[in-house]
């Protein structure tokens, strides 16, 4: 279905301003249950053939950002709305896709429809929260999931439903530097490792560590970190050094005054050939406006890989060359799409595969 996704965010907005403009403040627009009734702008009888709930960290320090996902199937399913709310604490902005809510500042609510890849399919938003000095010993984050018919008119057949309550134990504390997830892709002649920090308190940086026994450790680098912050950071580091046998990696996180604290161990099976071909889903998805595309290929061949719009138009090709064997890693920048679903394409000799990926502005 082709969308004009600026005027369809035109017309909700002025959907919205207009019901607002004539409801009471016990019937606020899209609203969760600590707020409101729920989405009463499109009816305000509750489906549960709507499945909504969130999923993150179970405890947070007081004053530590927690990073969320609010998701959401069935339905009519071809796109979707959310609202998250906390009840004592603060809601964050991660990404551009959500803005605080007008009627109620500590919810946040979707800035355009979500598409579903399929009607099948399940979809997510991501949110931070943070607890407050003055919040109590438990939090609660409450949430609501709008699915609708992609038409941009507001009726009864869009429906919605509540998601169970999502409980949180505050910690008084030091914040710590919270790790979300540490992995590597390997190649043929280096290793890439990738990640991620939703918090950081007084972080000096990260050194990295590598083994071939899991007993003896050489230091092989160091990245910087962003001392303090409350936003989710993305690092990486690239290993040239590949011996064809299985490795470990671990990272050191260092603090300002000298203190540390070592993360899990990783460990990869690097191969100079690998044994099939795989097409992997890229990450993170959906993305904005940067990916990362991954493959392996077992023989020697020319390889594609192109990127499509929905109506199978190609928009880009990132590989178009002659290459050996080997895990192959490519960063796509979609800068100049706009938001939607795409498609990306490898081609290996005579095989191919294709996936699925959705760009959010």
């Amino acid at each position: 279905m082709k969308v004009n996704y600026f005027l369809a965010f035109l017309f909700l907005t002025f959907v919205s301003i207009v019901v607002i403009a004539n409801v009471n403040e016990t019937d606020l627009i899209g609203c969760t249950q600590l707020n409101g009734y729920g989405c009463v702008c499109h009816t305000v009888e509750r489906d549960t053939s709507v499945s909504v709930w969130v999923e993150g960290p179970e405890s947070l320090y007081v004053g530590q950002t927690g990073l969320y996902k609010m998701f959401m199937a069935g339905g009519p399913a071809e796109a979707g709305g959310y609202n998250v709310a906390g009840r004592f604490g603060e809601m964050v902005l991660v990404d551009t896709f959500s803005f605080q809510h007008p009627l109620a500042m500590n919810e946040l609510t979707q800035a355009f429809s979500l598409p579903f890849p399929t009607t099948q399919d399940t979809i997510y938003w991501e949110f931070g929260y943070k607890p407050l000095e003055s919040s109590a010993d438990w939090d609660t984050i409450y949430s609501c999931g709008l699915s609708l018919v992609w038409d941009s008119i507001p009726d009864f057949y869009d429906r919605w439903n509540f998601g169970a309550k999502f409980p949180i134990e505050v910690i008084d504390g030091q914040i710590p530097v919270e790790l979300l997830n540490f992995s590597a892709v390997v190649n043929k002649d280096f290793v890439t490792l990738n990640w991620t920090t939703i918090t950081e308190l007084n972080n000096y940086g990260f050194e990295i560590f590598r083994s071939f026994d899991a007993t003896s450790w050489q230091k092989i680098g160091f990245v910087s970190g962003y001392s303090t912050s409350t936003e989710k950071h993305f690092y990486s580091f690239i290993d040239y050094q590949n011996n064809g046998t299985k490795g470990y990696y671990k990272l050191k996180q260092i603090d300002h005054n000298g203190s540390y604290t070592f993360s899990e161990i990783i460990e990869i099976q690097q191969q100079t050939t690998p044994s099939e071909f795989i097409l992997y889903q890229n990450y993170p998805n959906p993305f904005n406006p940067t990916t990362k595309i991954s493959w392996q290929s077992s023989v020697d061949s020319w390889q594609t890989l192109k990127i499509y719009d929905m109506l199978g138009n190609e928009v880009a090709i990132l590989v178009d060359e002659y290459r050996r064997p080997g895990n192959y890693e490519i960063n796509f920048n979609a800068i100049d799409l706009t938001s939607g679903i795409y498609f990306y394409k490898v081609e290996v000799g005579g095989l191919s595969a294709i996936k699925k990926m959705i760009l959010l502005r």
